[in-house]
């Protein structure tokens, strides 16, 4: 996401968090449903969505002369959890700041990375006659064929073996069970039971 903008990588943070939040209102293979729907209950509108990292023009609060422009060329960078709204940045002030409303750039931003996409073709060549090369019985003799070098590929022989913080320690000590005796139901049992002279005393 970050490659296809402007912006540089310190927005990492805003890219991921729009990505989830459009990842749980779009269904996958593993449910049947989207994230959203098992959240709210209701199906997830997508009519707010736009593109990430496009520009986009905010009207200004306030402006202090008729001269100024009425609104600021800024980059929608998400989308606020606790408001409805985008998020915007600011690049002259370097801030970021959320406005409900603004006039998104996003096909001058798909022309954009369309026109500047780099394709490498394949040259096509025509395919040329091979011409037999007649050799007289004196010069078969010395002929020597060529050898075709074959890159074997190298393996490594170490052990890998995955770090520490990858999974639980793993120790020969011994195991240990655990069992939940649970609490007794009734007042029959909480009588009963052996651990009843502890309850009892102040």
């Amino acid at each position: 996401m970050i490659s296809l903008t402007t912006l540089p990588e310190s927005f990492w943070g805003y890219a991921l968090k729009t990505a989830a939040h459009t990842l749980n209102r779009v269904p996958s293979k593993a449910v049947e449903s989207t994230p959203y729907e098992l959240w709210r209950g209701r199906k997830p509108s997508f009519s707010y969505f736009k593109i990430w990292g496009c520009e986009a023009y905010v009207k200004r609060l306030m402006t202090s002369s008729k001269l100024e422009p009425k609104s600021d060329k800024v980059i929608f960078v998400g989308y606020p959890k606790e408001t409805r709204g985008y998020e915007f940045y600011h690049p002259s002030d370097n801030k970021i700041f959320v406005a409900r409303n603004g006039t998104f750039l996003e096909k001058e931003f798909l022309s954009a990375i369309t026109s500047g996409r780099k394709v490498d073709l394949e040259e096509i060549r025509e395919p040329q006659e091979e011409v037999p090369i007649v050799l007289e019985p004196e010069q078969r003799d010395q002929a020597i064929e060529p050898q075709i070098a074959q890159d074997i590929p190298r393996r490594s022989d170490r052990i890998c073996n995955p770090p520490v913080r990858y999974g639980f320690l793993m120790s020969d000590e011994g195991d240990v069970l655990l069992v939940d005796q649970g609490e007794p139901e009734t007042y029959l049992e909480a009588i009963t039971c052996p651990e009843s002279d502890l309850c009892s005393k102040p």
